[in-house]
């Protein structure tokens, strides 16, 4: 498979013991100083930024940063290149957690010039249910992405780090997958949606971990968690979010002297009382 399921001795070995140490300083510090939501505020989500959780991984695994914006990886470590990603994952009506999370995008081309002949593009090959076409030029954009990151870089190893944030249960885990370019070759087109503009890859990613996908209207490729099987297979690592977001009206707080000061005061202690838990 393209994209493979790193376990959690691989896993470990990455993450080493002072990596998590890291990585949960920095969430719980991040939670610790989320700005409060308004009393009555419907939205009262933690939302954790992309950009952010790069720096986090940068940090925790002590990655040589590369690259911006749209480069295929964010760090480097002993010929390892990381891609770092954030994805939602919520909860079913059940009460459950759902099936698969948010998109991932692995690539998007609106250039015509990628799509085969000179008056071929995505749009005109769906229009044409031309999908097999559509599945080989995406290998090839792929193909060129991580296999070019590889050789510029003198990588051994592509990995795309999954963050993903459980907000029913507090929770935020990390799923590995491993990116295998010379597997590509190996991929076919796999099913047709219902209105015909998006087509399924074959033997992108095994089933039970994922699905990967072109869109016709978004132009691109995206991947989706399903991270029940990770969690099953014990391929995964837990931090619990354990500071709560408080709900407070700062405007109406700052107009009023005392209740400034009285305020400031509290936040002082939080972070002195936060602080002091990780000393030795």
């Amino acid at each position: 498979m393209v994209l493979e399921e790193v376990r959690i001795d691989e896993l470990n070995q990455i993450f080493d013991e002072n990596s998590k140490k890291v990585f949960d300083y920095l969430l719980q510090r991040t939670v610790n100083s989320y700005p409060e939501f308004l009393p009555g505020q419907n939205d009262t989500a933690l939302y954790l930024e992309k950009k952010q959780c790069e720096q986090w991984i940068i940090q925790a695994l002590g990655l040589k940063p590369v690259g911006e914006g749209s480069y295929p990886i964010d760090g480097i470590s002993e010929k390892n290149g990381y891609d770092v990603s954030s994805l939602a994952l919520g909860q079913a009506p059940t009460g459950k957690m759902k099936k698969q999370t948010g998109e991932k995008s692995l690539s998007q081309k609106f250039e015509d010039e990628n799509f085969g002949n000179e008056n071929d593009n995505l749009d005109s090959l769906f229009n044409s249910e031309k999908y097999d076409e559509i599945i080989k030029a995406w290998k090839n954009i792929l193909k060129k992405k991580w296999q070019g990151t590889i050789t510029d870089q003198n990588l051994d190893n592509l990995y795309l780090v999954n963050l993903i944030l459980y907000k029913p249960e507090n929770r935020l885990m990390i799923f590995l997958l491993k990116i295998n370019p010379d597997k590509l070759d190996e991929v076919s087109k796999g099913n047709i949606s219902s209105k015909k503009t998006s087509v399924w890859f074959n033997d992108f990613i095994n089933p039970k971990f994922g699905n990967v996908k072109v869109y016709k209207s978004k132009k691109r490729v995206e991947l989706r968690i399903h991270p029940q099987e990770f969690i099953k297979n014990n391929s995964f690592l837990n931090f619990n979010i354990d500071n709560k977001i408080n709900t407070k009206n700062l405007r109406e707080i700052f107009k009023n002297k005392n209740k400034k000061n009285k305020y400031l005061l509290k936040e002082t202690k939080k972070n002195k009382k936060f602080f002091s838990k990780l000393k030795d």
